[in-house]
């Protein structure tokens, strides 16, 4: 979804590719604040009514919908089936439908039920128990005027030329408003396997919908019913309908094998507009395809259709547009993937929709428009940092529309989240594992969590990502940088310092870029730095004596009041290296220094979390060196668990600095001792066990939601593992061996 205001997204993505203007970054903030409290007015006497609940012993099958509507009286009359599976033993089942809706009848194979109703709830009186895994169905009738909620669930308005004023009826239904007008089960657990939508409408108009259009039936005289059909799995919110005079065009683009319908509905008056959009949709389409799969209801259609409200809604392969910009055109459709084929399973992870749209749109832009990236990047970064807190994750209540839908943290935060994850594990690693997450067989046309993509950059990169998602998904805030630099002939020692502008994250861990300059040659290097703390100490060698030195030249993160000091001469102390080693089982610490100025002491420090640290010795420094120093400590006091060391410098003047963190493992068995090939794999992959161990292992599979699905032991002579029975998707095997003393984790994909 995008609001044109609550979003400045299509001036991102149109107006800043043209004339970037600096005041509207500057007031974007007071935008926001203002369509905020709109939202806020405008939900808060609604809130405990939209409190949603539906039973959870069933699945929900197909829905067969049967509306009667005018655009001109805001009432509808319907009836719907729904055909669902029981999951539980059970004779009651439970669906949503707002009170002020008026239920005539509820039946099952046209014998009437009895039901009750509570709040947006009614509850199903069944003939008799069903077992799980029975097939049956109700039938709802209902009819009413739908309350206003949300940002409008169904509305009737006008759309005005100088000649004319024409009647529309639409549906916009995200995040909650599927039961204020259609009884369903209204949640992020459960998406029917496809609909039939049957719109009974006065025939000078026509009814747009999702998938593909049956028949248009002129049933008796004034009245036709316009029947779509739909046979991918849908979220109830995406289910939708618009009537009105609508002209309709029709186009086809060519995604891999098959040839897809681009079908539009909009005004009489705004053809010429909706014909060039439908152009920049086809453009976008094929680039997105390429990226991350093919179009995800290519055996149907995508279309856009026009109505009355300042945004867009991603309905699935109708995007409701209230313009025909281009901004807004990419970032519905980047949805169809992000959003309906994926879709978010709880709103607290609305960024996994929104956040994942907005960096599609930006990444289609700069690719069109590759000489305004950075203007476009710092833009959004200036956005995000205009205020000091706020994380990505939802924690607060979900049913404010205006905490959700903030384009500051749910979208454009977000978006610079996937930005970072892209660069620190590069473009190949990034997109591959992308790829994997929108095509899990597992996720694909169901719901998945921020877990899940945290599972799929993890396999894809074989790193622990657990940092990052703590520090920037529920973290707030982002990190400042004092960059001391100092050159010295063809190398330059650089310290970096940060402060943090929230106090959830005492730390940010990111690679840095640097870019360092010779102006008289034109020489440059750019420099990546894996800074793990603040204070810490680089040497590099440039191959040539800089004299300039700019920060993060291509915006990948976020950051803010950073600030770049030239040191005439050396920095007090050059850290060269620091590492710990076990001896006798004892971590041994060494660290040297290239230069010493003004130094005091080394303060060794120790830590079993990397976040609380306490001093455990110190080591008098040389003081005043132009040499290699080495120094080194022996801790004592190793325990069973993992060490966290650094090296905290004191000068003579109280000044101090860091090195980077090291980790000393020497009671703890390496997590590496057991791998696992191939990766992903088919039926059966071969465990390769370290020759440290030679007890019997025990293996223990879990899925990404943390079932067991496969146990057993391995012996030293079986080396294959039979996975033909698990379902494909991410999951983590656990070993431990038969003495208990080695242990540990590894994460693999069943394809």
């Amino acid at each position: 979804m995008k609001p044109y205001l609550l979003l400045f997204g299509m001036l991102l993505g149109h107006v800043a590719y043209s004339q970037i203007d600096k005041q509207i970054f500057n007031n974007v903030d007071k935008i926001s604040s203002i369509e905020r409290e709109v939202h806020r007015k405008k939900f808060r006497e609604r809130k405990e009514t939209t409190r949603l609940g539906t039973s959870e012993n069933f699945d929900v099958k197909y829905y067969r919908t049967r509306w009667e509507v005018d655009p001109t009286v805001k009432y509808i009359k319907g009836e719907v089936t729904i055909y669902f599976q029981m999951t539980a033993a059970g004779n009651k089942v439970t669906f949503n439908l707002r009170d002020s809706l008026i239920i005539s009848s509820i039946k099952n194979n046209n014998q009437p039920l009895s039901y009750s109703r509570e709040n947006s709830s009614f509850e199903v009186s069944l003939p008799m128990t069903l077992q799980a895994g029975t097939l049956d169905s109700v039938s709802i009738y209902y009819e009413g005027k739908p309350p206003l909620s949300n940002f409008g669930a169904f509305e009737i308005s006008n759309h005005i030329t100088d000649l004319s004023s024409t009647p529309i009826m639409w549906t916009l239904s995200e995040p909650y408003g599927s039961s204020d007008w259609w009884p369903c089960k209204n949640d992020l657990t459960d998406k029917a396997d496809s609909i039939d939508v049957y719109i009974v409408h006065p025939s000078i108009y026509k009814a747009a919908s999702n998938g593909l259009l049956q028949s248009e039936t002129l049933i008796q005289a004034g009245k036709t019913a316009t029947h779509w059909k739909h046979r991918y799995p849908i979220a109830s919110y995406l289910v939708c309908f618009a009537v009105t005079n609508y002209v309709q065009l029709t186009d086809h683009v060519t995604i891999g094998n098959s040839n897809v319908l681009m079908q539009t509905y909009c005004y009489p008056e705004s053809t010429g507009a909706f014909q060039a959009g439908a152009q920049k949709a086809i453009s976008a389409m094929i680039f997105f395809s390429n990226l991350f799969g093919d179009y995800p209801f290519k055996k149907e259609k995508y279309g856009h259709v026009q109505f009355e409200w300042g945004g867009g809604m991603e309905h699935q392969t109708a995007s409701f547009m209230g313009g025909i910009d281009e901004g807004l055109i990419v970032h519905e459709l980047a949805h169809q993937w992000f959003g309906d084929k994926v879709t978010c399973a709880n709103w607290s992870d609305i960024w996994l929709n929104e956040g994942f749209a907005t960096f599609l749109s930006r990444i289609y832009f700069e690719d069109k428009d590759p000489q305004n990236k950075l203007v476009y990047r710092n833009g959004v970064k200036n956005l995000i940092t205009s205020k000091p807190d706020g994380a990505v994750i939802v924690t607060d209540d979900m049913y404010d529309l205006a905490r959700l839908f903030d384009q500051r943290l749910s979208y454009y935060k977000g978006s610079h989240l996937l930005y970072m994850l892209r660069w620190i594990l590069g473009d190949a690693t990034f997109f591959t594992a992308v790829k994997n997450y929108i095509n899990d067989p597992a996720l694909a046309y169901g719901f998945a969590t921020t877990n899940h993509l945290k599972g799929h950059l993890e396999a894809a990169s074989g790193k622990d990502l657990t940092y990052f998602f703590d520090q920037w998904y529920t973290g707030q805030g982002y990190p400042s940088y004092k960059v001391e630099w100092s050159p010295s002939g063809n190398s330059v020692d650089v310290k970096l310092s940060q402060t943090t502008s929230h106090n959830s994250v005492s730390f940010f861990q990111l690679p840095v870029p640097l870019l360092f300059k010779n102006s008289v040659t034109a020489e440059q290097k750019l420099v990546v730095l894996d800074n793990t703390s603040s204070g810490q100490v680089f040497t590099e060698n440039l191959g040539f004596t800089a004299d300039v030195v700019e920060f993060d030249p291509e915006v990948w993160l976020i950051t803010k009041n950073n600030v770049l000091t030239k040191i005439s001469g050396p920095l007090p102390v050059v850290f060269v290296s620091f590492k710990a080693e076990c001896n006798d089982g004892l971590s041994r610490l060494t660290w040297e220094t290239s230069e010493e100025v003004n130094a005091h002491y080394f303060e060794v420090q120790k830590s079993s979390d990397a976040v609380s640290w306490k001093m455990i010795g110190a080591v008098n420094a040389v003081g005043d060196s132009k040499i290699r120093n080495v120094y080194a400590f022996v801790d004592t006091s190793v325990g069973s668990e993992k060490g966290y060391y650094r090296i905290l410098e004191h000068d003579r003047d109280g000044k101090t600095q860091q090195t980077r963190i090291v980790v000393a493992e020497c009671n703890v068995s390496a997590q590496s001792e057991v791998t696992l090939l191939p990766n992903p794999v088919g039926q059966c992959m071969q465990l390769n066990v370290s020759e440290q161990i030679t007890e019997p292992i025990s293996i223990y599979i879990y899925d990404i939601s943390g079932v067991m699905r496969q146990e057993g032991p391995v012996s030293s002579e079986q080396k294959l593992i039979n996975v033909s029975k698990l379902s494909p998707g991410l999951y983590l095997l656990k070993w431990t061996s038969d003495n208990q003393k080695d242990s540990g984790t590894v994460r693999f994909l069943k394809e």
